[in-house]
């Protein structure tokens, strides 16, 4: 099932704040999300995400930079704590790095991704994150769109 099927079905809006200063990755990530129903939304600094964070229709998942003119991945891992409502935060790096990957999970990040965005991984990057939100937040119709997409699953 295609994750823009399950959002229909669970009827909610998935919304992600891209927090990137340069261009690339950025176009291909937004175009990949695109693909997958993902509304998005752009920040260039961690002073700019604060500020998407604190309005009254907060993201569900912010995809940072590793690096940003004001701070780092790490700083963008407490945003959330001062965000109007729960927020996964997936770091974007544009090579691999194992000790980066690890200190961002083990830092609090809800996932680590290297360009390039292939749909399916991304779907399911996507899918978990939007789920973990989604379920902490405790939104409507959630439950009852969990149930079937386990069942789906299975």
């Amino acid at each position: 099932m295609r994750f823009g099927v399950e959002r229909r079905a669970m009827n909610e809006k998935i919304l992600a704040l891209l927090l990137h200063d340069q261009d690339e990755p950025l176009s291909s990530l937004k175009s990949a999300l695109a693909n997958l129903s993902v509304e998005t939304t752009r920040a260039r600094t961690c002073a700019e995400a604060f500020n998407e964070l604190q309005r009254r229709v907060t993201p569900h998942l912010v995809f940072t930079d590793v690096t940003l003119p004001d701070g780092t991945w790490a700083d963008v891992l407490r945003l959330p704590r001062k965000a109007c409502a729960l927020v996964d935060v997936i770091v974007v790096a544009r090579v691999v790095d194992i000790g980066l990957y690890i200190a961002a999970l083990e830092g609090g990040a809800s996932d680590f991704l290297v360009p390039p965005f292939i749909e399916c991984d991304l779907a399911y990057v996507v899918r978990r994150a939007a789920w973990d939100v989604l379920t902490r937040r405790g939104e409507r119709g959630w439950e009852r769109a969990a149930a079937q997409h386990s069942h789906a699953l299975a």
